[in-house]
């Protein structure tokens, strides 16, 4: 069936009559006739049959509509989207983050953006950064963010914030006694490996910045949990299970009254990338999503200072 004749065969669907059908397509009766029976020519059934003046539906018609609804619904959104795109700032954005990037920064950065363009139809997505480039490729996705994500020919990215890895802790596990005295210094790291740990079973930019600098200080924690997302282990730092090296966005989610967040020495780094498929361009809506996302982590970034405790925790200290 042509994209017509299935408009027309809804629309006596709902109608019952061909007049009616004619008047909610503002078309004549005959065009609605003529295509109908186009249509039965073309299928090799009838899709209607008339009892008492009404056009009632044949076996085959009911079947059928069901599809016909679906694939109208679809044609609805398009319409709708390609209305929106008439109007300046409107149309659709695809944005995908990493599980962790989600909660602390692209829910406020989406926040903000629908507030700019409310006429704008946003989908918002997690993935892993694998995923999130396949889905840029395959033009899923029009904008993703991620840590430090691997080169990719066909990617083009840029870094929207920046920021380092923190110690959580559970609160009523602290790393030393609260005499001020005691917390001028530095505790070393290798202090704190016989207490639980929570590892990272992933192949991810900050699982492998935890797991390599653990290895360069010959540090080998008591790893009894390994998750592979930084909000589990936070859930499982705020369980009271163990202490983690967390980014300073998942870590700034912690709750004050059960977790405490120590700075590393030397920090350890890192860069949040903002992602595309090279091959488009990048839209409007697109450039705004992203001001909004870095607007959102230097908002997040500058209430650090008041959530760290001391003491700082380093790796350079080697105990004798």
């Amino acid at each position: 069936m042509r994209l017509r004749q299935i408009e027309i065969f809804r629309a006596v669907m709902l109608t019952g009559t061909v007049s009616e059908a004619a008047r909610l397509l503002h078309v004549s009766q005959p065009v609605v006739t003529r295509v109908l029976q186009h249509a039965e020519a073309t299928l090799g059934f009838r899709l209607f049959e008339r009892v008492k003046g009404r056009l009632q539906a044949t076996p085959e018609a009911t079947a059928l509509y069901g599809d016909v609804e679906r694939l109208y619904g679809e044609i609805e959104r398009v319409r709708r989207v390609s209305e929106s795109l008439r109007h300046k700032g409107a149309g659709r954005l695809r944005v995908a983050a990493t599980p962790s990037l989600a909660n602390p920064l692209l829910v406020p950065a989406v926040r903000r953006f629908c507030a700019r363009h409310p006429d704008t139809q946003v989908q918002v997505l997690t993935h892993h950064t694998d995923e999130i480039v396949q889905g840029l490729l395959a033009n899923q996705i029009d904008l993703g963010f991620a840590f430090a994500p691997p080169r990719h020919e066909a990617i083009a990215s840029e870094p929207v914030a920046s920021g380092q890895m923190l110690l959580a802790v559970p609160r009523g596990e602290p790393l030393l006694p609260s005499s001020p005295r005691a917390r001028r210094a530095d505790v070393p790291m290798q202090r704190l490996v016989e207490r639980p740990f929570i590892a990272y079973d992933d192949n991810s930019s900050l699982g492998l910045l935890v797991r390599q600098t653990l290895a360069r200080n010959a540090l080998e924690p008591r790893s009894m949990l390994e998750v592979q997302t930084y909000s589990l282990a936070l859930a499982l730092v705020d369980a009271g299970l163990g202490l983690t090296l967390l980014d300073q966005y998942t870590a700034l989610g912690a709750s004050p009254e059960r977790v405490s967040l120590h700075t590393v020495k030397p920090a350890l780094a890192f860069e949040i990338q903002a992602l595309r498929a090279s091959h488009r361009g990048s839209s409007s809506l697109a450039d705004d999503m992203r001001a909004q996302f870095a607007g959102a982590a230097l908002q997040l970034a500058a209430t650090l200072p008041a959530r760290l405790e001391a003491p700082a925790v380093s790796f350079e200290h080697v105990l004798k």
